[in-house]
């Protein structure tokens, strides 16, 4: 039976800076165990720990260079080669300049048959005690519904913080925000990236975005709960979504920001997006 996966899982990498893994097929994503397929975005200059991991990794290099580094080699594989690690060996990889690949282990990824150095292991332990522990899932706008629970938690945040609209804002319920985002968004891709506890299966962030070829990207909503924050969770969606954004042909990027929630805006600046107009409203009746 012929079966279709609609959006990869996205997986947290290993090493700095930020790389982008799209899981299409592997353990959670499709149910197989004995192989995993994966699209690599990574940007130049990361690398990551060596490790010796317990499968066969097959890289197929799209674009860039994939740098190979064992205990006897160091080789760089450029776009329209392969190259295949065997299981058992002591390896390191990085991206000097970047690259794009897919990359095929079998039996099926899973962060327990990595082994990864020493160092980083201790390392994960010590930050597993105090962070919370997340999976970052792409979903289209069928799932909408799914943010309606932390959607209501934003929506007391910005209520609390914005004393003049303040009514105008109770009066919104999650029924109207989603006919506005998917009615606004009618001729626009859009996409929905959650942060999910690894131990719960709760969604603890997402960040809605859309974005239309040749055309702007924007930030629509993007919200982590009280308890998950401070962990690096906002800026890996953020990096998901402008990542697609980017991928998909936005020429730019925009965000709107509430008045009375300005101190989002250092975050914000992180990737570049800075206030460019004021627009004032009548908080009451003409």
């Amino acid at each position: 039976m012929v079966r279709i996966i609609s959006s990869p899982r996205i997986i947290p990498a290993a090493g700095t800076p930020p790389k982008r893994i799209e899981e299409y097929v592997g353990r959670i994503v499709s149910g197989t165990t004995d192989v995993s397929i994966a699209r690599m975005v990574s940007p130049p200059g990361w690398s990551e720990p060596f490790q010796t991991p317990e499968f066969d990794e097959y890289s197929v290099i799209l674009s860039g260079t994939l740098q190979v580094e064992t205990d006897d080699q160091l080789v760089s594989v450029p776009s329209g080669q392969a190259v295949l690690v065997p299981a058992g060996s002591r390896v390191r990889y990085s991206t000097p300049d970047g690259a794009e690949y897919i990359a095929v282990c079998l039996p099926a990824f899973h962060q327990e048959l990595a082994h990864r150095a020493e160092e980083e292991k201790q390392e994960s332990k010590l930050k597993a005690s105090v962070d919370v522990q997340y999976e970052i899932h792409a979903a289209g706008p069928e799932e909408t519904d799914r943010i309606e629970k932390l959607w209501e938690q934003l929506r007391v945040c910005i209520i609390s913080r914005n004393e003049k609209f303040s009514g105008q804002m109770r009066k919104v319920r999650f029924h109207d925000r989603k006919n506005e985002l998917l009615e606004k968004n009618n001729n626009r891709l859009i996409r929905i990236f959650f942060a999910t506890d690894t131990l719960s299966g709760d969604d603890i962030g997402y960040c809605f975005c859309s974005v239309a070829p040749g055309s702007y990207g924007e930030i629509e909503s993007i919200f982590v709960c009280d308890e998950a924050r401070h962990k690096g969770i906002g800026t890996t969606l953020m990096v998901h979504a402008l990542t697609w954004m980017k991928e998909e042909g936005g020429t730019d990027i925009r965000v709107h920001v509430t008045v009375g929630n300005e101190d989002v805006l250092p975050f914000y600046q992180k990737f570049g997006l800075y206030p460019r107009q004021y627009i004032l409203a009548n908080p009451g009746e003409v």
